[in-house]
Formats: structure tokens, sequence, C-alpha cells
């Protein structure tokens, strides 16, 4: 079972590349080709301040996950928050997470850009499926180093690493991706909290249907916020400095534009 899963997530990772390369060869209009971004994604992923937060992260949860807080959080709410209405809404948010879809969706959304550099949906797409390449390694790696179990499995929250693969919910990494990657392109606050809000709903429905304890809930959404930062961060970083051919009757060269 463990060999297939392991097989499953190869193959999606190896999709999920060699789509986007495919797709995205350098034009005239990129200054920088896809496969140097995504370098450069890696890189700010794993940049100190980065890791430090993601350190803090999973240093915060796993105290709670290894002891009792985590067990009796998610005793109450089962007890006392979990009905009809809540499984409903879980339900839809749920949705959001599954890599089956999701991943294929932001896959085809990226193909816009190739047409259009400047289209919402096509750089909403590449950027979801650039923070998913960056970040799905890690959280899969983190999920069996944590080697902690569900709430339905006799084990318990606490960490045994290598002994299972669901410390870090990958539902919550994945069903974040795409409200952080909006929440990133939209300038409007009112909206880019509500995005940011909303971006917690598949991490939420874990902990409602009783799949993921709070703690594991709460690193696959900081792991996909910590994705996505990455591919800004990269994303910033090419706007700052651009290269433009000059070619004239008597003269040719590069104009360099750098901005602070």
């Amino acid at each position: 079972m463990r060999t297939k899963q392991n097989r499953t997530k190869t193959f999606i990772l190896i999709c999920v590349f060699a789509n986007l390369f495919s797709a995205h060869q350098v034009s005239a209009s990129d200054d920088v080709s896809i496969g140097t971004k995504i370098a450069n994604d890696y890189s700010n992923f794993y940049a100190k301040e980065r890791l430090m937060r993601m350190g803090a992260g999973f240093l915060s949860m796993g105290i709670i996950a290894n002891s009792e807080i985590d067990v009796n959080l998610q005793d109450w709410y089962q007890d006392e928050v979990r009905s009809n209405t809540t499984d409903s809404y879980s339900k839809t948010a749920k949705f959001f997470g599954e890599g089956k879809y999701l991943l294929p969706i932001s896959i085809l959304a990226s193909s816009a850009y190739h047409f259009n550099s400047e289209s919402e949906i096509g750089n909403w797409g590449l950027n979801s499926a650039r923070a998913y390449a960056v970040g799905l390694p890690t959280m899969w790696m983190m999920q069996k180093l944590t080697g902690a179990s569900r709430p339905n499995e006799s084990r318990g929250s606490k960490w045994r690493p290598l002994n299972d693969n669901n410390g870090v919910s990958g539902h919550a990494f994945v069903g974040a991706v795409p409200f952080l990657t909006l929440a990133q392109m939209n300038d409007n606050k009112f909206i880019k909290y509500a995005l940011y809000a909303t971006s917690t709903l598949t991490a939420w429905s874990r902990v409602n249907d009783n799949s993921h304890y709070t703690n594991q809930a709460i690193l696959g959404w900081q792991m996909a916020y910590e994705s996505v930062g990455s591919v800004f961060d990269t994303n910033e970083k090419s706007e700052k400095i651009s290269f433009t051919p000059l070619i004239g009757n008597e003269y040719y060269g590069i104009n360099i534009s750098a901005r602070w």
C-alpha cells in the first residue's frame, strides 16, 4: 500500500513538472524561463527566514500534537460543534483539497499564460502550479517524518517518525494554494483577506470530518502559505529587473531597467 502511494506521489510530481515545462517554453515576452523561475521558487522556499517560520510552526504544533491538547480539542469539536450543517459545508470545502482535481485544473489554467502572459487565469494557474511543484515534495516528506496518525486511528496525534504519514494534512495544503494565490494577486484588501480566510476552509473540513487533528490541518495550511509566498517572491524579483532588446538602423543593444 505504501509503495503504491509513493509511486502515485512521484507520478503526480512528474506530471506537474512535465506539464509546466511543456506548456511554458520561454518566449519573447518572458525574461526568465519557467525552469529558472521554479529554481528560484525552491531557493526562496528554503531561504533562512522561511525555514525559521516553518520550523517555529512545526515546533509549536509538535507541542500540541504530543500533549493531550489536540486530542481534547478534537473530542470537544466532535461532541459540541460538529453537526449535519457543518458536514454539509465541509463536503464542499473538502473538494478544493482533492489533488486529483485541483492539480490538473491549475495546470490547464496555466496554459492560458502561454498565449497571453497578461491573462489573469493563466497567471493564477501558473502561480498555483508552481506552488504545488515547490511545496509538495517537502509536504510529503514532513507527513512521513512526523509519522502521526489520524483521529479515527488508535495511535492518536503523537509524532512517531516514519511510522505513519498523516502528520501534515495534504488536503489542507492543496485546498489552500488556489485561494492564497488569488489573495496574492489581488490588491483590494477586503477581497485579499476574504481569500485568506477562505483558504483555511479545506483545513477546517479535515478537522470537522475527523480526518485530521487541528495541528495537522494548520501545518498543511502553513506549508501552502510558504509555498505560494516563495513563488511571489520570485515574481517580485523578476519584475524589479527587466531586459528589453533595442534594435535600430545603426545600432542594437539591450535596455536594462531596474526598480526598487
